[in-house]
């Protein structure tokens, strides 16, 4: 029976590893094929593409983020193809298996781990065999039974990474790897805390697969590893071997607990990392420690600090921290707190994530002793609890919107440096910020880039600022920009100062004539020449 294997990703850079995983487990036994669609994609296309495959059995890898459009597209497939077979399987669907074979059409819910149960159902469809897998339920036949699949067998699986089909996209796209599988920790709003225990892939198995992408063409590999560096010497012996193989312009990311981040790790990426290949995501979420113990996420918080810091000291890796706002005892003065507390450590990325009460999690299980209000359907972020009114938790979505388009953007590094230099609290500078937006009706969408340069400029109202704003943005360009703000010199002051300035300096007159963007700073003059679709920039006194 023709099966395709598919998802909707939330961007087409994303990619699907268990897709491939399910592929390379079944498509010697099966006839089957994966393709991958995006949240932005029309589902009526979707459909469309889907019955003229001319499948009989579609299987869809579900999760918070495509979970509702997946339904749609189930039910709109079954009204055009009543006999097409529907199963549903990922962290989504894994431990409310019944909700959805209720209220979804669809035939199977594969719960858990799918190497195995994916194909064995597929023999039983097609040999019209009673199904009495691990993990896959049905109506009539729900448990909560959760498959797990020895690593030995994925192992002795075809390469999920490099596929024919991948080929010509995979310098386009983000390559998903997997190191290990299960989580140390027990956080209770993440699903991982359901996982029992802490698998790794052997070593020779990984340096396989590692040598496979280091060869290939993808230039971003992002390991699902939910803490990375559980293990010191698995870590180690991973980033040797990438060390020694990467090939340049790619960069790997890591998700890492730096409370718990082994110094013999610290050392080794500071003596061998070679600068920009890295890129750990830190999830602190809380730093205040009522908060953390409710969700049962121990941590150290002065020696993070001390981790994070050596982390950045010499430059190797880039950053990015987390924080999560609605846990459990953290009030809106306190969450403003944790948010200084990060933002302190001024790394390249700070994420602010809204709590989702995610079905099977036990802090969704235990929302109404906490007083959570949330979305019923998927994201299932909450609105509301004992310790954030809905007015506290809007006014700290206006903190993370400018957040996001000042900070986390990096367009705007020497301004907003010199502007947190002088902040008592970063969380209400941008809030405060945001407010402002509002009160002046600016874009929140579909904003030009000078003009996010031209609402900071008069927010700060400095002549300082000013100069690094003009700064920041003439370094974004390759190719001269539309100034945002007035000229600091009139044509013929131009021409003076570019005739000073190869006098004194010996400059090519006729770059700085064609090229250069030219103006008057306190510190002398900016040179900016765009030429060879490069910026260079300057400044001479």
């Amino acid at each position: 029976m023709k099966t395709l294997i598919t998802t909707l990703n939330s961007k087409f850079i994303h990619t699907s590893l268990s897709l491939r995983l399910l592929y390379v487990a079944s498509y010697h036994e099966h006839d089957v094929d994966f393709k991958e669609y995006t949240i932005k994609d029309s589902l009526e296309h979707i459909v469309e593409d889907i019955l003229r495959m001319q499948c009989q059995i579609v299987a869809f890898s579900s999760y918070i983020w495509n979970i509702e459009y997946i339904q749609k597209i189930c039910a709109m497939l079954k009204r055009r193809q009543p006999n097409i077979i529907i199963i549903l399987g990922g962290p989504e669907v894994t431990y409310e298996a019944d909700y959805f074979l209720k209220n979804y059409q669809i035939d199977y819910v594969i719960c858990g781990e799918g190497e195995v149960a994916f194909p064995a159902l597929l023999k039983a469809i097609e040999n019209h065999e009673k199904i009495d897998i691990t993990g896959v339920q049905y109506l009539g036949h729900i448990s909560e039974d959760v498959a797990c699949v020895p690593l030995s067998y994925v192992e002795s699986l075809d390469s999920p990474y490099i596929l024919p089909q991948d080929q010509d996209n995979m310098s386009k796209r983000i390559l998903y790897f997997e190191s290990s599988r299960g989580c140390p920790f027990q956080c209770q709003y993440c699903l991982s805390s359901l996982e029992k225990g802490l698998r790794f892939f052997s070593e020779s198995y990984l340096k396989k697969q590692l040598k496979l992408i280091c060869q290939s063409g993808v230039k971003t590999v992002k390991f699902l590893d939910r803490s990375f560096n559980a293990d010191a010497h698995h870590a180690i012996m991973i980033l040797d071997y990438i060390f020694k193989h990467y090939q340049s312009g790619q960069q790997f990311q890591f998700e890492i607990n730096a409370d718990v981040l082994n110094q013999k790790i610290i050392d080794f990426i500071s003596e061998n990392a070679p600068k920009g290949l890295l890129r750990f995501e830190i999830g602190i979420q809380s730093t205040y420690e009522p908060t953390n113990q409710a969700v049962k996420r121990m941590q150290n918080f002065e020696r993070l600090s001390e981790v994070v810091q050596q982390l950045m000291s010499d430059g190797k890796c880039d950053l990015h921290l987390d924080l999560i706002a609605g846990l459990p005892y953290e009030s809106y003065e306190r969450f403003a707190k944790s948010f200084d507390d990060v933002f302190a450590f001024r790394a390249k990325e700070l994420q602010l994530g809204f709590l989702k009460l995610l079905r099977g999690t036990s802090l969704r299980n235990d929302a109404n002793e906490y007083g959570y209000i949330y979305q019923k359907e998927s994201p299932y972020e909450m609105i509301e609890n004992k310790w954030l009114s809905q007015t506290d938790v809007h006014n700290i979505h206006i903190a993370e919107d400018m957040l996001e388009k000042y900070w986390n953007s990096g367009r705007f590094v020497r301004t907003m440096n010199a502007v947190m230099d002088e902040q008592k609290s970063a969380f209400y500078f941008f809030y405060h910020l945001g407010c402002f937006y509002e009160k002046q009706g600016y874009k929140k969408m579909g904003y030009q880039l000078d003009e996010l340069f031209s609402y900071l400029d008069r927010y700060l109202q400095r002549e300082d600022y000013h100069e690094l704003l003009i700064q920041d943005y003439l370094s974004q360009f390759k190719v001269k920009p539309k100034k945002w703000y007035l000229p600091t010199l009139t044509p013929q002051e131009r021409k003076e100062v570019i005739k000073d300035l190869v006098e004194r300096y010996q400059l090519d007159r006729e770059l700085l004539f064609r090229y250069a963007i030219v103006e008057k700073i306190t510190q002398g003059y900016l040179v900016v020449i765009y030429k060879d679709y490069q910026c260079k920039m300057d400044i001479y006194k």
